[in-house]
């Protein structure tokens, strides 16, 4: 199996913070975890670390995330400044960021926010996000991100079928990761100066998202996937 490139992927971010130091690894139990530790022993803002596969990868609620190998994008980023009381703005700045990106790299707009952190197509959900924060003299987030990019029906567990979906389903066909990674990661770039700022567009954004699609859609639930 052939890595992720991280060149490809800080070429595709573009100017901004994160993305800057981009770590990619055949397999970690975590990238939350793992970016926590580093955070906790100094690591600088905007390292990303993907892997290709987590063995113990989670959700919201400690729900285990189906990290399927080498068809995904599992990866979190680290942020430091700007955080304090802002750091409850975080989810709807990196769902928004995450709707984005998607719509740049896939040049489609069906990419909606089901509140509070999870990102669905028109066939079922495509990713979810998980923000852990540590305080203390310096403190951070981690964002963690799943995103189901090459994953065809069958390569989801039985049980996960009716409900998840990736990118490849959605569209009918393969994306390159590094591209859909570059623009998310550019996405969360734009938006990050806004934190903190109560009138911010990505609020704004993420206000009329999910109020659409609690009209469309009120009584959808889904698993952790």
């Amino acid at each position: 199996m052939t890595l992720l490139d991280p060149d490809l992927i800080q070429a595709a971010a573009g100017e901004g913070t994160v993305g800057k130091r981009v770590l990619v690894f055949r397999e970690t139990a975590s990238t939350n975890d793992l970016l926590l530790r580093m955070g906790e022993s100094g690591e600088p803002e905007g390292t990303v670390v993907f892997a290709e596969s987590q063995t113990a990868g989670r959700g919201r609620f400690k729900r285990p995330w189906h990290s399927a190998v080498g068809l995904g994008l599992w990866f979190s980023f680290l942020v430091r400044e700007g955080l304090g009381p802002a750091v409850t703005d975080l989810t709807p700045l990196i769902a928004v960021a995450m709707s984005e990106g998607l719509r740049d790299a896939t040049c489609d707009g069906r990419w909606r926010i089901k509140p509070p952190n999870d990102i669905y197509g028109d066939s079922g959900k495509v990713a979810g996000i998980l923000i852990e924060a540590r305080s203390g003299p310096r403190p951070f987030a981690v964002i963690g991100i799943g995103l189901n990019v090459n994953h065809a029906r069958e390569d989801f567990p039985t049980e996960l079928r009716a409900s998840a979906s990736s990118l490849r389903v959605e569209l009918d066909r393969v994306l390159d990761r590094e591209k859909v990674a570059g623009a998310v990661l550019a996405a969360v770039n734009r938006h990050l100066c806004e934190l903190g700022n109560p009138q911010a567009a990505f609020l704004k954004i993420y206000d009329r998202m999910t109020r659409e699609w609690q009209a469309s859609r009120p009584a959808l639930q889904s698993p952790e996937v």
